[in-house]
């Protein structure tokens, strides 16, 4: 069982392709020579130019999960006489809450169910009403449902009171538009196992050069997760911790992959591969939870048969070599997870609604 290759459905980490998987066998490599340098430069210049950042952008490395570039974005930027504004909507909204709360943050939140994205006329009205908010956080993808927030209309809204907005685009970059540049938005985080198609170990943020400038000389919150320092000894090729020197030569062939296929063609190939999906699991019987106009195009949330539970369905569809993912919660107990990043195809996509109609097949047959 342990080689056995399994069709990955669940939000990251993705499937991914053999020669990503072949970089992580490189020689042992010292993490303070300029060969390692050259691999971490390579891959923070691939980044921005992926993402279109041109040259107002820089992306900054962490060694960590995306969670690790998301409290060091948000523990960094947030002053210390100023509050943070944070769109909950899904689990991840509530761990930025958890994030700021962790630092002594203040924070104001918007708070809508799994299924509702973000008003952006709720944010204007939030900042008026708190003008010690300096920041508004968002999560692009929640992929606690599939839920897609209009982060360009809210950066529209923070820009025009004067605010600034920190995006969670953890699973969605690269795989949803996304216009990085846009005004008002200042640093989006992601990492390097979603969307990218590498593995897991390696999490960024792409901000705006002249705000990282701008954290220079704030007493820091975290020692690890301050992202002004990360940022400044990059530039200078440099680190100031040990990095996952092999995972980096992983996510330089996920970001020449990237190029190869460009991320129009990447968010096309998922928009159908969740069009396939989504139709095949239709005739089967299934309901979407996310109303059609809130959903991203990167994972679906399934309503659960009358009759099927969760783990049954699981462990059928595992035993043919795919892996689904549970709802986050009380969603678990009526809904569950399928995505359609990393590697896979359309065809693919259909071989997934084959295993899931044998699977049903085997379940009423007990």
């Amino acid at each position: 069982m342990g080689d056995r290759e399994w069709v990955l459905l669940n939000p990251g980490p993705a499937n991914t392709s053999k020669a990503v998987r072949q970089a992580l066998v490189t020689p042992d490599l010292c993490h303070r020579e300029p060969e390692f340098f050259e691999v971490m430069r390579e891959c923070r210049e691939r980044l921005v130019a992926c993402a279109g950042g041109g040259d107002t952008l820089s992306a900054v490395l962490f060694t960590g999960s995306g969670t690790a570039a998301v409290e060091a974005t948000v523990c960094s930027v947030v002053p210390r006489d100023r509050a943070l504004l944070v769109v909950d909507n899904g689990v991840y909204g509530d761990r930025l809450v958890k994030i700021a709360r962790a630092h002594s943050i203040p924070v104001e939140i918007l708070k809508y169910d799994f299924t509702t994205p973000v008003a952006p006329r709720d944010v204007e009205s939030a900042l008026r009403a708190h003008p010690a908010i300096s920041h508004v956080a968002v999560v692009h993808h929640e992929t606690t449902t599939g839920l897609l927030n209009p982060v360009e209309d809210v950066a529209d809204v923070a820009a025009g009171a004067g605010r600034r907005v920190l995006v969670d685009a953890m699973s969605s970059l690269f795989g949803e538009p996304l216009d990085v540049t846009r005004e008002g938005i200042d640093f989006v985080m992601a990492s390097a196992n979603k969307c990218l198609q590498g593995v897991p170990g390696i999490s960024f943020v792409l901000g705006r050069r002249a705000e990282l400038a701008a954290l220079g000389g704030r007493p820091p919150r975290s020692v690890y997760l301050d992202l002004h320092s990360h940022w400044i000894t990059q530039e200078a090729d440099n680190t100031p911790f040990t990095p996952a020197v092999q995972v980096l030569h992983a996510m330089r062939e996920a970001l020449i992959e990237l190029e190869k296929e460009s991320v129009a063609a990447r968010i096309a190939r998922y928009a159908e591969n969740a069009r396939t999906l989504r139709d095949g699991m239709a005739r089967l019987g299934f309901e979407i939870l996310v109303p059609s106009a809130a959903r991203s195009n990167i994972l679906t949330t399934f309503r659960l048969r009358p009759g099927v539970a969760y783990e049954p369905l699981h462990d059928a569809m595992k035993r043919r070599g795919y892996i689904i993912y549970a709802g986050q919660g009380d969603i678990r107990t009526y809904a569950f997870r399928v995505a359609n990043m990393g590697t896979l195809t359309p065809a693919d996509m259909e071989r997934v609604v084959a295993a899931f109609a044998a699977s049903l097949e085997e379940l009423r047959a007990r």
